[in-house]
């Protein structure tokens, strides 16, 4: 199993600027521990998915108790507490980035903003014909219970809103849950997804990896910075803009994006259809729900970094392209109004 090109797969699709986090229960002492920094769990899976870290850790690494219990560290000393790993035969857990996954991993942890989250949950539901997906949530327990213990042990996806010490003390943001899966459901929602151009190019970089230099000149033509895009209203449309890396992880291309809301599914797949003949490379297109999403890839022709100095080539670049993808959305609207 292939699991880089399963985070590849998926991080496009859902657009997702970090990676999924692949964590590997494990029950003997087979294998050497790599983590020497005590932190808490739900930090361990923030740190993998957004910068890459990895951890291979035991009971003595871990400062938070709730972590200890529910990943099968411990067992409780008064009553019985839920959601725990049980019994509790854990001697070792494994946190990577799942692209950098050498072994089977049992739990895959994804974070991200409540609208990518949805996206995922969208097409989860799908494959399960219709079916909701579960939350099972208190506050407490988050990240190392709820979306760890509950798919290893009940195997089911769960969404968690996380709680007060993944928030206080983990540095995941306000605007930031957390969704669990055994590894067969994510396998099966990654595959389910197409490999489509359009999917790369609307695959953005944490605002951090940006030179501040090309920030600053993004923001000059009318962009305002969000967590993995750019966007900006011009005219009566808003339009993002993305940074994908290729794949030596360079910034050598934007890609503008306009999604056009229509009234149901159907709508948007008729559409999509007619938008074949009415766009024509570079501009890429695709349906997504009620949506279609318009996006122009423009390229760099060198990284972002020295692109952005150019000054006023820059900025005809990209004030070009608005205008060529804005006629082309325009084109859309009118062609198949009604």
């Amino acid at each position: 199993m292939k699991y880089a090109e399963l985070s590849t797969k998926f991080r496009k699709f859902f657009e997702l600027p970090s990676s999924p986090v692949a964590v590997r229960i494990v029950q003997e002492n087979s294998e050497q521990k790599t983590s020497a920094q005590p932190m808490r769990f739900c930090e361990m899976v923030r740190r993998s998915a957004v910068y890459g870290e990895s951890f291979l850790f035991g009971v003595e690494e871990l400062t938070c108790t709730s972590a200890e219990l529910a990943l099968g560290f411990t067992e409780p000393s008064y009553g019985e507490v839920y959601p725990r790993i049980k019994p509790a035969n854990t001697k070792l857990v494994s946190v990577s980035p799942l692209e950098k996954a050498e072994k089977k991993p049992d739990v895959v942890v994804v974070v991200g903003n409540p609208r990518k989250i949805m996206r995922v949950s969208t097409v989860l539901a799908q494959l399960r014909e219709k079916q909701s997906v579960e939350a099972k949530f208190k506050g407490e327990f988050a990240v190392c219970g709820e979306c760890t213990a509950i798919p290893y042990m009940e195997k089911k996806v769960n969404l968690s809103l996380l709680c007060n010490g993944a928030r206080m003390f983990s540095g995941y943001r306000d605007d930031e849950i957390v969704m669990g899966f055994p590894l067969e459901d994510f396998i099966r929602i990654s595959e389910s997804t197409e490999e489509k151009e359009i999917t790369s190019a609307l695959c953005g970089c944490i605002m951090d990896d940006i030179p501040k230099n090309a920030v600053a000149a993004i923001e000059k033509i009318g962009f305002g910075k969000g967590t993995d895009q750019f966007f900006g209203r011009f005219g009566a449309d808003i339009v993002r803009l993305y940074t994908p890396k290729d794949k030596d992880g360079k910034i050598t291309s934007l890609t503008l994006h306009v999604p056009v809301k229509f009234k149901d599914n159907e709508t948007a797949l008729s559409v999509n259809e007619k938008a074949r003949e009415l766009l024509q490379a570079p501009v890429l297109h695709r349906v997504r729900d009620n949506w279609v999403d318009i996006a122009l890839p423009l390229d760099l022709g060198e990284p972002l970094n020295r692109a952005s100095m150019r000054g006023e080539k820059f900025d005809a670049l990209v004030k070009g392209g608005i205008d060529t993808i804005l006629k082309e959305v325009e084109k859309v609207k009118r062609k198949t109004a009604g």
